[in-house]
């Protein structure tokens, strides 16, 4: 077996592991209501820019949008943009290709705009 089939069967199994992982978080969660703690907001009593994903994801799956969008108002209007980083992400390990310049200063202004977005929450 080539190496790049070899890759390729890794990448394949580790998302397959992945979305396996998250299907029986969602059951778990489904069943028993508890979710992961955000720890930043055990410690410090304020939201992450992530606070709300587990929620905001959860009630995509249930075709809840307004109580999605509740959940994490950035992380809702940005998911398209996350889905293309992460199928490009999964091309560029595919194809053994360096992510273009670009891409990096897209992935560094959409950080920035995560960071102001988890101050801003806690500030209004």
């Amino acid at each position: 077996m080539t190496p790049e089939k070899i890759r390729h069967k890794k990448l394949i199994l580790g998302t397959l592991i992945l979305i396996a992982c998250g299907m029986l978080y969602y059951c778990f969660v489904k069943k028993t209501g508890v979710g992961i703690p955000c720890v930043f907001r055990l410690v410090t009593g304020l939201k992450c820019p992530g606070c709300g994903i587990s929620t905001m994801i959860t009630k995509l799956l249930e075709g809840d949008l307004t109580a999605a969008y509740a959940a994490n108002q950035f992380l809702f209007l940005t998911s398209p943009f996350l889905l293309f980083e992460v199928i490009f992400a999964f091309y560029l390990v595919w194809t053994c290709k360096r992510s273009p310049g670009w891409n990096e200063l897209l992935l560094i202004i959409y950080l920035v705009a995560l960071i102001l977005f988890g101050i801003l929450r806690n500030i209004i």
